[in-house]
């Protein structure tokens, strides 16, 4: 990911761009919902924790530091978030309010060659979509994920608007993950140009 973009970005935003905000959530929603789920597995709580970060950012984006680290500022907002829901259902439930939930990252060796395979399935039916796609598309996403351009390069390379450009990698994407479930479409595309062939 490039982190020059997403500043770029937040700036933008924090100075009364919308369409800055629209690109944050594209840019990190995948990364910061796979954080979420290593403090709890409910992809629910973990969703509406994301939608109340992304409401309070917008909410209160006078407020923000236009130099911030996006990406910092965002996984803070949500850890808060998720604890804080956590909490206040512990002491719903009678639990000791103290008890936060842990950061789950642990592999076993079994579990990391499943993962393995599960990655060879799911790039190989990643590739067969991904052919499917007009070729313009396959170009934006070979350019977007491949060689990691930014939204303005990728229109000056293809001669095309940038709301062109970025309109085409919106329904390429959405096409490709009507396909794929459960699974951040980002990482499966950083694997699928990033590995060696399958």
């Amino acid at each position: 990911m490039d982190n020059l973009q997403g500043r770029t970005c937040w700036r933008a935003f924090v100075n009364g761009n919308d369409a800055a905000f629209e690109e944050i959530y594209r840019l990190y929603i995948d990364r910061l919902f796979s954080f979420g789920l290593k403090y709890n597995t409910n992809r629910d709580l973990i969703q509406d924790c994301l939608q109340d970060v992304f409401v309070n950012v917008y909410s209160y984006r006078t407020n923000l530091n236009p130099d911030a680290n996006p990406l910092f500022y965002l996984f803070a907002a949500l850890r808060n978030n998720i604890l804080a829901k956590v909490r206040k259902e512990n002491r719903e439930q009678g639990l000791a309010y103290e008890i936060d939930p842990l950061f789950m990252l642990e592999w076993s060796s079994e579990t990391t060659w499943i993962k393995k395979e599960e990655d060879k399935l799911l790039i190989n039916k990643l590739q067969q979509l991904i052919r499917r796609l007009p070729a313009r598309q396959q170009e934006i996403i070979y350019l977007k994920f491949n060689e990691e351009l930014r939204y303005e390069e990728i229109a000056e390379i293809l001669n095309i608007s940038i709301p062109t450009c970025r309109t085409l990698i919106y329904r390429a994407i959405k096409q490709l993950r009507e396909n794929i479930e459960h699974v951040p479409l980002a990482h499966l595309l950083y694997l699928v140009f990033k590995r060696p062939s399958l």
